[in-house]
């Protein structure tokens, strides 16, 4: 199996182990029956909150803007924009009300449960890597009952850099190695990423010097540099 070529497991959990997706539009319909706003078709506003939370999500991870206002925005500007409705107090509580309908979200991806029993039960060493808010992320491992099999949780805003800086894949493997062990390169050698994006997860992964696993459920075209490539988690598990 991979899994047996490593000892310590970094892991994103958003798309990654968690649903986000199926997670994100249950949220979205318990959040839109609450508000019961003039939208249409629902399915038109996922399609147009999505466009503009993407761009805000590109220009948060850049540093670019807080995670406040991109909370309150992706919201604010949807329904500005498309629906002529502007509240921008409106949109910041739709905005934290959005947050804790996810956290209430326990859809796993295919395969990640057996992937996270498959490692635990070789004694695998495994740390969470997110660039997610940490509000949302801790809970979410809670509710899907996966919070038990990770030594270590690593996000963004607590780090203070988001993936790709290699620096939180760094502060990840020390958590997992313990206080006073040198990161060198026999740890890095036994070390793996896996994950769904390709700029966050992998070339971070590159950049730091650890193997890769890319996660690939929707058949992206592969730009060829990550260890691993499948559209199945249970790749990990074969030869």
């Amino acid at each position: 199996m991979i899994i047996e070529r490593y000892d310590y497991f970094l892991l994103d959990l958003d798309r990654t182990l968690w649903d986000f997706d199926a997670n994100a539009l249950a949220a979205m319909h318990m959040l839109l029956d609450k508000w019961d706003l003039p939208i249409g078709e629902r399915e038109v506003f996922f399609e147009r909150y999505e466009a503009i939370n993407r761009r805000l999500w590109d220009d948060y991870e850049a540093g670019i803007i807080a995670k406040e206002y991109l909370r309150r925005e992706r919201f604010h500007q949807t329904l500005k924009e498309h629906y002529g409705i502007d509240n921008l107090n409106a949109a910041e509580q739709m905005g934290k009300e959005y947050l804790e309908f996810m956290a209430l979200g326990d859809i796993l991806m295919p395969g990640a449960q057996e992937v996270l029993e498959a490692i635990a039960a070789r004694d695998g060493k495994m740390a969470i890597v997110s660039n997610g808010f940490k509000e949302v992320q801790y809970r979410k491992l809670r509710v899907s009952k996966i919070d038990h099999f990770f030594s270590a949780v690593m996000i963004s805003e607590e780090v203070g850099v988001h993936k790709p800086d290699p620096l939180i894949f760094q502060k990840a493997l020390e958590a997992l190695c313990g206080q006073g062990v040198e990161i060198d390169d026999n740890i890095k050698s036994r070390t793996i990423m896996v994950g769904d994006d390709y700029p966050n997860d992998i070339e971070g992964a590159i950049n730091f010097g650890i193997d890769s696993f890319y996660y690939n459920p929707s058949n992206k075209e592969n730009p060829g540099n990550a260890v691993w490539h499948s559209r199945d988690l249970l790749s990990l598990l074969s030869n």
